[in-house]
């Protein structure tokens, strides 16, 4: 597999529309049996990860590893 830009733009695209997908799968199906606060640790939790792995790509890449 490329390690290039074009590899990691298209990773962050795939999981910015993952994390999309599930938030409205999430919200959909399952948010009506959590209260508010469950529901928004679940949001902030579920951006958590996606940015996460987000970040440790790109900063991998600035780094030149």
């Amino acid at each position: 597999m490329n390690n290039g830009l074009g590899t990691r733009a298209a990773v962050t695209i795939i999981v910015g529309v993952g994390w999309l997908v599930f938030l409205i799968i999430f919200l959909a199906f399952y948010a009506g049996n959590y209260s508010v606060w469950q529901n928004l640790a679940v949001f902030l939790a579920s951006m958590l990860i996606a940015g996460g792995t987000i970040a440790i790509m790109w900063v991998a890449w600035a780094l030149g590893r």
